[in-house]
């Protein structure tokens, strides 16, 4: 199958198909220029697709990572991070219980919501590099990250909660992915 994206009618459906992607059984997904996740996020690939075949499609995340010299002779660090969208509010408010139990930051954006709340989680020498939370609207997002998929499943993006979940402390990779983990698999 070409585009197995344009056939896509649920929410469910983009999660499967994404676990997939994470997993390696097919090679592209559509808001994403490469066939496979960054090598940083291999460790995290068992959480993010058990999170996306239960109903919380993650599409962008990071592990926490102290300070380490980077590739252009800077000091990195980040904070672990995973964002998506998801449409059963027992989920989400499950997910966002077992998130805030271990001290994990929860953004969520309504449709029709916009913010400009930014949270740094990527830093070089004390600069900030990339920061989440603001969020440019649904149907922007949408049209950025999700090119090509079926209608119906369009529409239901349109209609979910989009959820950042980020964990505060520096470096540190061991609340957020386990928090996920117990959520997504109950």
């Amino acid at each position: 199958m070409a585009n197995p994206w344009k056939y896509a009618t649920t929410i469910a459906d983009l999660g499967q198909l994404m676990a997939d992607w994470l997993q390696g059984r097919i090679r592209t997904w559509p808001g994403y220029g490469d066939t496979r996740p960054d090598d940083e996020t291999r460790h995290l690939i068992p959480t993010l697709a058990a999170a996306c075949r239960a109903g919380y499609v993650t599409t962008n995340s990071q592990p926490g990572l102290t300070p380490t010299r980077g590739y252009d002779g800077r000091m990195w660090r980040q904070r672990a991070w995973v964002e998506g969208w998801i449409t059963d509010t027992a989920l989400l408010e499950h997910i966002k219980a077992a998130a805030k139990r271990q001290g994990i930051t929860v953004i969520t954006h309504q449709p029709g919501s916009r913010s400009r709340e930014y949270v740094p989680i990527t830093e070089a020498d004390g600069e900030c590099r990339t920061g989440v939370g603001h969020h440019i609207g649904h149907r922007r997002l949408i049209a950025t990250e999700w090119p090509g998929i079926g209608r119906h499943a369009l529409h239901e993006l349109r209609t979910a909660t989009f959820l950042a979940l980020i964990d505060t402390e520096w470096g540190r990779d061991n609340q957020l992915w386990p928090a996920l983990t117990h959520a997504t698999t109950r």
